[in-house]
């Protein structure tokens, strides 16, 4: 393929999606919310070791989890910092403090389908929120990530054997013609992963569509559903420098659906 045409490939697999004034394309390096929830290796529970295998466990059963549930936090696997995971009366809490933030991983991988969870996303400079798909390393990932010092903005971005592809994130806000502060509410956020598309919505609004183009690499391989909340002052800029007087840091999940398309 010549040069020019894969560089025309991959602008359109990047900016469709770009659907309204409201989609914006920043020159800002993002940073993988993988790497991020990955956490400290010294914070890493017995689970989070075998994270990195080659192992999947494919379902065709739907799932649907309220944390209005007193048990529904059993039903994910909290690898990084569990003290940093906890209910309240109808969410479960991610808290980043100086130690650590935290990471819950769903434990069933689809090979095409959608995640979706209600969500208050954490404000604070430095603070990272973030819900993704990834599989196996060396990982595709699919992300939406919520950088605290710009809460009125989402990012949704894409990896393909752990190497970016686009240059740079999409940056997206709320539907309607006033953007609305993410961190001082609840919004359903989604990711759907199809054989030959990827589609990122918030509050059912359809923000980014990514096609599967000939030639250009394509994340069919991201398979697991992961969430929490890091810290990322240790990515050039991108996310801005936390500071600890003013935390603990918190996002909250209400709800989280998982549909395998089978």
């Amino acid at each position: 393929m010549g040069l020019f045409k894969l560089v025309a490939l991959l602008l359109a697999a990047d900016f469709i999606g770009a659907v309204d004034s409201r989609a914006i394309n920043y020159p800002v390096t993002s940073a993988s919310g993988l790497g991020g929830l990955s956490g400290p290796r010294s914070n890493y529970t017995a689970f989070a070791k075998a994270l990195n295998t080659a192992q999947t466990s494919y379902t065709c059963k739907s799932e649907y989890i309220d944390f209005s549930d007193p048990a529904a936090l059993s039903k994910f696997n909290v690898a990084w910092c569990p003290q940093n995971a906890y209910q309240t009366s109808n969410s479960v809490v991610w808290r980043l403090t100086a130690e650590c933030g935290t990471t819950m991983i769903y434990p069933w991988d689809f090979q095409y389908g959608k995640i979706e969870a209600r969500v208050r996303v954490s404000p604070g400079s430095g603070v990272v929120s973030t819900i993704l798909l990834a599989g196996p390393d060396p990982a595709d990932e699919l992300d939406w990530e919520w950088v605290g010092k710009d809460t009125y903005t989402a990012q949704s971005m894409y990896f393909v054997k752990g190497q970016r592809v686009d240059p740079n994130a999409a940056f997206v806000h709320t539907p309607g013609d006033t953007p609305q502060d993410m961190a001082a509410g609840f919004h359903n956020y989604a990711i759907e992963l199809n054989k030959d598309s990827v589609k990122w919505y918030i509050d059912d609004w359809l923000t980014r569509t990514l096609p599967k183009l000939d030639g250009v690499p394509f994340p069919s391989g991201a398979s697991r559903a992961r969430m929490g909340v890091w810290d990322g002052s240790q990515t050039s800029g991108w996310a801005g420098t936390v500071d600890w007087s003013r935390g603990p840091f918190t996002a909250e999940m209400q709800w989280f659906k998982f549909t395998p398309y089978c």
